[in-house]
């Protein structure tokens, strides 16, 4: 490789901080089955959560040469050729050979478009550089999702993609990224038989917990496994926390106001028993039609889950959507932990504490963002039932997450703490009996089969697939 300095992903291999993920099986088959169809690939996903050093390693490991295109840090006269010059792209590509210094060879290399969502010419000209053909295209954005602002030139941004999101770490990445083989091939053998963790389980719980409030994204977990310190984790998840909200300020869609209400809102609305976010927690006076821009800029943005009402579920849970009933949940757990205490002094012990559950908070909100997290990596839409009384509009079944497996749904309870209860569970399933697989109950505690229900620790849900 013929580039004079060194890139990210160079860089966090240098200082030994870097965590393979799982989805590079994904941008392999797009590499062997698409990308010579004139097709381009697009990572998407939330500002800091690792597309560009994904990116970076594929380029690195896949490829004679590449070069990368960042627009968040590119000057006008490489702007100039996505505008004036598509129509000569050998003059095109040989301006970016001379300005990266490195050779592309046809067939061999990699243009990287780092941030496109900056300058959306360079999204359009992707249709023209595909149909010429010389070099596989990789698009990275965070809001490249959302078309344009109200003030800005409509562009056609191109079909001829296959999209990947580009999600928080997983906790079994997060064993792997630790050396800890020993806990993985355990927690296999054990999902495949169906037999307990035994007396493993707890080392690998706590582990669990440290995941937990470090979160899945790279930065701060890459941190935390180097430095063991939950200081250093939290000092970087609340700039990532920061970064969103210099985001919020800066972006013409939606009312930043709005969009930040929302974001605050998270933690007190997930604390709420039924978790339902209502508008009017924000602003007594808040009206749907005001809100609902600036929640979809954040979910459009990957930076809220949001999780839906199925009202008559069935392997189509869409149908029966309740768009105006729903639960937000937040893009990663460690950031959830970040908002709920960025009025807490950065303390060590507190941290380790929260860690340990020695302050005995709500942690069912912690537990259940997790859960949303995980089945999101799954490329799983959310979705929850809930049924009330006719008359007292009380809740009297409430299933915390549904997904299809087999052609049939499958309810999901979550429970953390040692209260353990599954009367909604039964009454889901002989409700919809013919509809339903067998429950399942993702808790604190080890895996054991009773009464048609599995009970798995929340920390395999990766194995729920």
């Amino acid at each position: 490789m013929s580039n004079v300095y060194k890139d990210e992903y160079e860089i966090a291999l240098e200082k030994g901080c870097y965590i393979e993920r799982d989805c590079y099986e994904k941008l392999l088959d797009w590499k062997n089955r698409k990308a010579r169809n004139h097709n381009a690939l697009f990572l998407r996903g939330a500002r800091r959560v690792g597309k560009s050093v994904l990116a970076l390693e594929f380029a690195h490991k896949e490829y004679r040469s590449f070069v990368k295109i960042s627009f968040d840090r590119v000057g006008n006269d490489l702007k100039n050729l996505f505008l004036n010059e598509l129509n000569d792209l050998d003059y095109f590509y040989s301006v970016l050979e001379t300005t990266f210094s490195t050779k592309l060879f046809q067939g061999e290399s990699l243009v990287i478009l780092d941030e496109i969502q900056l300058f959306k010419p360079a999204r359009q000209a992707i249709k023209t550089l595909l149909l010429d053909g010389r070099y596989d295209i990789i698009e990275t954005g965070s809001l490249a999702s959302i078309v344009k602002s109200n003030d800005e030139e409509d562009y056609l941004l191109p079909s001829e993609e296959t999209k990947i999101d580009v999600n928080p770490i997983s906790f079994t990445e997060y064993l792997k990224a630790c050396g800890d083989d020993l806990s993985l091939e355990l927690m296999d053998k054990c999902f495949e038989k169906m037999k307990p963790l035994g007396a493993a389980y707890r080392k690998i719980f706590l582990k669990f917990r440290e995941y937990l409030f470090v979160g899945g994204m790279p930065a701060p977990l890459s941190a935390y496994i180097k430095t063991k310190s939950l200081i250093e984790a939290e000092e970087i998840k609340r700039e990532i926390v920061e970064l969103y909200r210099d985001d919020f300020a800066k972006q013409k869609n939606e009312n930043p106001i709005y969009v930040s209400s929302i974001f605050d809102m998270i933690p007190s609305e997930l604390s709420n028993h039924d978790k339902r976010f209502k508008y009017t927690h924000i602003n007594k006076q808040a009206r749907e039609r005001d809100y609902n821009g600036a929640f979809n800029w954040l979910v459009k943005a990957y930076i809220v889950n949001p999780c839906y009402n199925s009202t008559d579920p069935s392997v189509l849970p869409t149908l029966t959507m309740n768009g105006f009933d729903f639960k937000a949940y937040l893009i990663d757990t460690g950031l959830l932990y970040t908002l709920s205490f960025m009025d807490a002094n950065q303390d060590e012990l507190f941290y380790k504490s929260l860690v340990l559950d020695k302050l005995h908070l709500n942690e069912g909100m912690f537990a259940e963002n997790y859960v949303s997290q995980a089945l999101k990596n799954q490329g799983k839409r959310l979705f929850y039932y809930e049924r009330r009384d006719e008359s007292s509009h009380k809740t009297v079944i409430e299933i915390d997450f549904l997904t299809i497996q087999n052609r049939k749904i499958t309810p999901i309870e979550v429970k953390s703490g040692e209260s353990i209860t599954t009367k909604s569970l039964n009454k889901f399933k002989e409700l919809f009996k013919n509809r339903v697989n067998s429950g399942i109950v993702l808790y604190d505690g080890d895996l054991k089969s009773e009464d048609d229900i599995l009970y798995l620790p929340m920390f395999m849900i990766d194995y729920l697939k």
